[in-house]
């Protein structure tokens, strides 16, 4: 199909992102209007979903009280359940209600597992052989080197099947409180990654294939092998039901019940059916939404085993359900109304998956008995005419964000905020790229909390700015760069300490404190910050920047609105700074704002632009794209052979995090990426950002000219003006290379039209300076 429509602001879940897709939809003549209308923040789902337009609401009834019994302990205890499924949550508690008296449901936690099952492929089956003759013996190296990527996941056991030339070896694994899906799929890749490597060089045998999976880990599927052996949690469950509650409650006998129970396993034995159960799918499918559980491991986790006994007075029931996928933390589990009905049953965070299970268990047995006795007596059809639908780390938590918190705060930097009130703002603020990315990967306390600090004088809006670490921002970069290409992915976490990303969670809040200490007023006024490392815990407070007292403000798409008397402003103001650091540089230490060396990851930026070149279809971007490659040879080894100053740059310096407020004053703002460069990287990015379609070549030369002036230099200065070159090269094999890759998945406006003006301004200050690619940084 040609020209294939992208939708707009595709897997970011931001309010404008939203919006613009809201508006697409409605351009293609959809209504979605009541989805849009969600109680939902996108702060909470984030990490939960992508290219998110709304939610739709499932009724939660409750079920309750359940009699449950454990090592000889009694307790009632409640479930919410999510169904649109009429006279489910009436069943449920009339099952809940029978085995309570008759003294309630015992349930016997057996086993947790989870399972990734590699598959090798091999030139010949003595090579395979030779390969499950050798795994055995490096067991704990595989088990050591898959569990230092996880704080849970530990390997239990290694399984192999062996079919003609091919291995699959299946991966045992207990997860904590996690699912851990996706923990075990992260272990088992370095650990197969770890086999391969060490198999090869032991034997010299080569694997001529494989993968992290070959489908024999029953990963949201039903089979055999998964049911005996085990997948998820392993739970039993028994209630022994009184004749009496039988009759009073279920409105049948035990001698119906199993009259009618023997014949249907036959058939369901004849027929196939794997497994036996009434409808155990109904209460699983029910807890699993009100709680926040993977919805695609309904199918796995809802194969069930009951069984019928008859007892002197009475029936024992049991149900077995022997692939329970769940996990009290992570994914869904985190989300406020989700997480509300996981302390309902008291089965939030760690060290409760168990009891979660035996719970879940324990209500779906209670389902189980009443729909197979309404089934018996009669009431089954009933029940659902009259109440059917279609009848008319210790990490910082929102909680701790509270005034005591602030004001300690704001107090280090002024003590007059003592005695303000702290009242927080309902609005939400659009988070950046890198801060959704890692939203989508990450529970921690991220991103923008806006509020109001007030006293009987004064009355301020503020933003709290709370931090991700670097590694997090790799995470989300890496995961990005997943969907992409893997390979990519891996170099992006290689070179992690060579990118603008390192230490990115504390140099932001080194640059605002150090600016505002030192009467630069070029930021966001600054009031104090907070710091532990031990909670991963970076944020600071700073004033909330209203649009509405803005005349340029999150611009990045908007060059028309940049007059040269602003852009000049831009630039003079950008020195100063530029050159404070300058005269400061060496005792800046590398470990809170280090050089930007691109000769350090050279690999990652070809990579880059292999990705760029191969998607590209238009022929002139293409060709400009392919230069990149000469561009990088040209910048890596800049740094040893220029005089140009080094200072502390902004590195992200465009309209999207630099503005003009209503007063003329310059505001600069999201300091995160600071490095060490030359402050000409900041110029070039600005100006690129800032032209149109057409670049005015007098403009630039008056640009450059008073950038050149205020560091007193000659606009001559062959040394000099080469830093515009080398500048505008890195800046497009350095960053917009990683913009132009992520337009594999997520479209921006922007880039072309940024890409466009940087070859031009090269091709401008090369013809009028003499300056060829050749001898530039001599």
């Amino acid at each position: 199909m040609e020209n294939y429509p992208i939708v707009p602001g595709r897997g970011l879940v931001t309010p404008f992102s939203t919006k613009l897709r809201l508006e697409h939809l409605k351009k293609e003549d959809y209504d979605v209007s009541q989805v849009a209308l969600s109680g939902l923040s996108h702060t909470n789902v984030q990490n939960k979903i992508e290219s998110y337009i709304g939610s739709v609401e499932i009724p939660v009834g409750l079920v309750g009280p359940l009699l449950h019994l454990e090592n000889d302990n009694e307790e009632l205890v409640y479930a919410g359940v999510a169904t649109l499924e009429g006279a489910l949550v009436a069943s449920m508690n009339r099952g809940a209600k029978a085995t309570s008296l008759s003294g309630g449901i015992k349930t016997t936690f057996v086993h947790q597992k989870m399972v990734r099952c590699p598959m090798f492929i091999f030139y010949t089956l003595e090579d395979a052989v030779s390969f499950i003759d050798w795994l055995p013996s490096y067991f704990k190296n595989i088990k050591k080197e898959a569990e230092q990527h996880s704080n849970y996941a530990q390997l239990e056991e290694i399984e192999t099947v062996i079919i003609k030339n091919v291995v699959h070896t299946r991966f045992y694994y207990t997860t904590g409180d996690a699912s851990g899906q996706n923990m075990t799929t992260t272990c088992t890749w370095h650990a197969m990654l770890f086999i391969v490597n060490q198999f090869t060089k032991e034997t010299a045998i080569r694997i001529k294939n494989y993968v992290i999976e070959g489908n024999g880990s029953s990963d949201k599927k039903i089979s055999t092998k998964a049911f005996k052996k085990g997948r998820g949690i392993h739970i039993i469950v028994e209630c022994y039901l009184k004749e009496a509650i039988i009759i009073k409650v279920l409105r049948t006998t035990s001698d119906k019940l199993l009259e009618c129970f023997l014949p249907s396993i036959e058939l369901a034995k004849k027929d196939g059916m794997f497994g036996y159960n009434i409808n155990v799918a109904n209460a699983i499918a029910a807890i699993f939404a009100a709680t926040g559980q993977d919805l695609g491991c309904l199918h796995e986790s809802s194969a069930g085993i009951l069984n019928l006994t008859k007892k002197k007075d009475g029936i024992l029931f049991e149900l077995t359900l022997p692939n329970l996928v769940i996990g009290t933390i992570g994914g869904g589990t985190s989300l406020l109304k989700q997480n509300e009905m996981l302390r309902l049953m008291n089965c939030d965070g760690n060290g409760k998956v168990q009891r979660f299970a035996k719970l879940i268990a324990a209500f779906t047995l209670s389902l189980e008995i009443s729909t197979f006795a309404a089934i018996v007596s009669g009431e089954f059809a009933k029940a659902h005419e009259k109440l059917g639908r279609n009848r008319p780390v210790n990490l910082l938590t929102k909680f701790e964000l509270n005034t005591e918190f602030i004001i300690q705060i704001m107090a280090k930097v002024d003590s007059k905020y003592k005695d303000f009130s702290i009242h927080f703002d309902e609005k939400e603020i659009e988070n950046g790229i890198i801060t959704n990315l890692i939203n989508r990967k990450s529970n921690k306390t991220i991103g923008f909390f806006p509020f109001q600090a007030k006293s009987e004088q004064e009355s301020i809006t503020l933003i709290i700015k709370s931090k991700a670490l670097d590694i997090d921002v790799i995470k989300g970069l890496h995961s990005l760069a997943a969907s992409i290409d893997p390979s990519l992915s891996d170099l992006i976490y290689r070179y992690r300490h060579q990118t603008e990303y390192f230490n990115c969670h504390s140099k932001e809040l080194f640059i605002y404190e150090d600016l505002n200490k030192n009467n630069f007023y070029i930021t966001p006024k600054y009031y104090g910050k907070k710091e532990d490392l031990n909670r991963e815990l970076f944020l600071f407070i700073m004033e909330y920047l209203d649009a509405n007292k803005m005349s340029h403000f999150n611009s990045e798409n908007k060059p028309e609105l940049w007059k040269t008397s602003d852009i000049n402003k831009i630039i003079i103001e950008i020195t100063k700074v530029h050159k404070y650091y300058h005269s400061k540089i060496y005792k800046i230490e590398d470990s809170i704002i280090q050089e930007f060396k691109v000769s350090k990851a050279t690999k990652l930026y070809q990579k880059l632009i292999a990705i760029i070149v191969d998607e590209e279809d238009d022929i002139i971007r293409k060709n400009q794209f392919i230069k990149l490659n000469d561009f990088l040879s040209d910048i890596k080894d800049f740094s040893k052979n220029t005089t140009i100053p080094l200072c502390v740059i902004h590195n992200d310096f465009n309209p999207r995090n630099a503005g003009i407020r209503s007063n003329g004053n310059i505001c600069v703002y999201d300091w995160e990426l600071a490095v060490k460069n030359i402050p000409h990287r900041d110029i070039v990015e600005f100006l690129a950002f800032t032209f149109g379609k057409k670049i005015d070549n007098n403009n630039l030369k008056n640009y450059l000219e008073l950038h050149t002036r205020l560091w007193q230099r000659e606009l001559t200065d062959a040394k000099w003006m080469s830093g515009y070159i080398y500048a505008l090269k890195e800046f497009l094999v350095c960053r917009m290379s990683f913009y132009k890759a992520a337009e594999i998945i997520m479209k921006l406006k922007f880039p072309d039209r940024v890409i466009y003006n940087c070859f031009l301004m090269i091709d401008y200050i090369e013809q009028e300076y003499n300056l060829s690619s050749k001898n530039n940084y001599k």
